[in-house]
């Protein structure tokens, strides 16, 4: 007889969370604020490390993960190098940032990135979302 809690199913897709971890680059970094982007990215990959996902799937995120910091910055440069100057996409950006920017909801999410880089909150405050998640959800 079985005793103790059921187990949760282990999950194995993490495209949802590796959507949001790449579209930090754009929300953060894009916008001139990388130090809440990379609390942001660090949240997310708590955030996964705590879910049922599998081991495999754990570990492929965490190699994703680790290559896709230098591959943003890598391709920026090179971008930078080649034209000397930044990709359009970003000088229209900066419109959309500031705007983006002064809204409640980007607000919030600073104040809880700030509250996550002092202990204050868990990881799970700054990502929210269920652990089955799946992308364009």
């Amino acid at each position: 007889m079985a005793t103790g809690k059921p187990t949760e199913p282990e999950l194995t897709n993490t495209e949802a969370f590796q959507g949001a971890f790449g579209q930090s680059f754009k929300a953060f970094d894009g916008c001139g604020d990388p130090a809440n982007g990379a609390l942001y990215r660090k949240a997310l990959t708590e955030k996964v490390e705590s879910c049922p996902f599998t081991p495999d799937a754990k570990a492929a995120f965490r190699q994703w993960s680790q290559t896709e910091v230098p591959k943003a910055n890598a391709d920026l440069q090179r971008y930078a190098a080649e034209h000397d100057k930044l990709p359009p996409s970003l000088d229209e950006m900066k419109v959309r940032c500031r705007a983006q920017q002064r809204t409640p909801v980007y607000q919030a999410t600073l104040a809880l990135l700030g509250r996550y880089a002092k202990g204050e909150v868990q990881f799970d405050a700054v990502v929210p979302d269920r652990c089955d998640i799946r992308p364009g959800r």
